[in-house]
């Protein structure tokens, strides 16, 4: 099987996001909380950029996958398998088939370690204390460590395992973290509407009255009754439909587009007001932070030496 060289995953739901959860350094997959805000971040050079350079280690015994000279151990890779299904069937989840479990687990494995190998050229340093005090501070927030020891067979992990799983996802949330924090809370934005129609006749018959002088306003209103057109504030990368993205941030304000086409339908859009500097909203800045890591993720395979050995 050959590893996919695609976007970060956000929907992973294997048994370790609950340790990491209770472990205090969040999945890699979800967004960022006021919790994780103690990461230091890295703001001099593009993170899309970092190199990953090997980083061997001795490998001994069957390896699910090699990735830059450190090994997946199959048994390791195997139990995230079978946690895997595990939390699957726990939410009720109809299980997929086979090769797609093994692969969205190999995947998950293969990113972790990239951001965890990445942390390590860093100015990160995963400490054995660091392993003990933070599972100390999930066994008391569980109950105690017989609680946790519970917890641990009844996920099957044996203690080795367990600890290569807390290191693993520890430096990966560590520099994920600082993936994130490379993204400003206040960029570049715009304000535009779109008259928006499904048909490309529609669309002519907009363009043509707008050329006739009808106001933008009030055909949007017609073809878009519901919103009027409206798309609000939105910096780059924000928008599902690039192409009228890729027109709001080259129009002029109070100038119209020429028809856009995408996969929706066809767009006319205008420009209301711009910003050199403006906050993100919540959603927003969460969406360009996921698109920081997907573009690192991505640069990050392109880049690396990855070998898989399981079938």
């Amino acid at each position: 099987m050959k590893f996919r060289k695609k976007l970060l995953r956000t929907s992973l739901l294997i048994a370790g996001t609950f340790l990491l959860l209770l472990s205090g350094c969040q999945s890699v997959f979800l967004p960022p909380t006021e919790a994780e805000t103690q990461s230091p971040a890295i703001t001099n050079t593009p993170v899309i950029e970092a190199s990953i350079s090997p980083t061997p280690t001795e490998i001994s015994g069957p390896m699910a996958a090699i990735v830059n000279g450190e090994g997946i151990p199959l048994d390791f890779f195997d139990s995230e398998v079978a946690r895997y299904k595990l939390a699957m069937q726990n939410l009720g989840v109809e299980l997929p088939a086979e090769e797609v479990i093994i692969e969205t687990v190999l995947n998950d494995l293969i990113e972790q370690l990239l951001l965890s190998q990445a942390a390590r050229e860093g100015s990160y340093e995963l400490t054995d204390a660091l392993i003990a005090e933070r599972t100390a501070n999930l066994a008391e927030e569980m109950g105690g460590q017989a609680v946790l020891d519970e917890w641990m067979v009844a996920q099957g992990y044996t203690p080795q395992q367990f600890e290569t799983s807390m290191r693993l996802s520890i430096g990966a949330a560590w520099q994920r973290n600082a993936i994130i924090e490379t993204v400003p809370e206040a960029v570049e934005q715009v304000h535009a509407r779109q008259i928006f129609a499904r048909t490309e006749a529609g669309a002519n018959r907009a363009f043509t009255s707008l050329n006739s002088g009808a106001e933008f306003d009030d055909l949007a209103w017609e073809f878009n009754p519901e919103t009027g057109g409206e798309l609000g504030w939105f910096s780059r990368g924000y928008l599902t439909v690039p192409q009228v993205e890729e027109a709001a941030f080259t129009l002029p304000v109070g100038q119209y587009s020429e028809i856009i086409a995408s996969e929706l339908g066809y767009h006319i859009v205008m420009v209301i007001e711009s910003s050199d500097s403006r906050l993100l909203t919540t959603d927003a800045l969460q969406t360009l932070q996921r698109q920081a890591l997907s573009d690192w993720i991505t640069a990050a395979v392109d880049k690396a030496q990855i070998e898989v050995l399981v079938p």
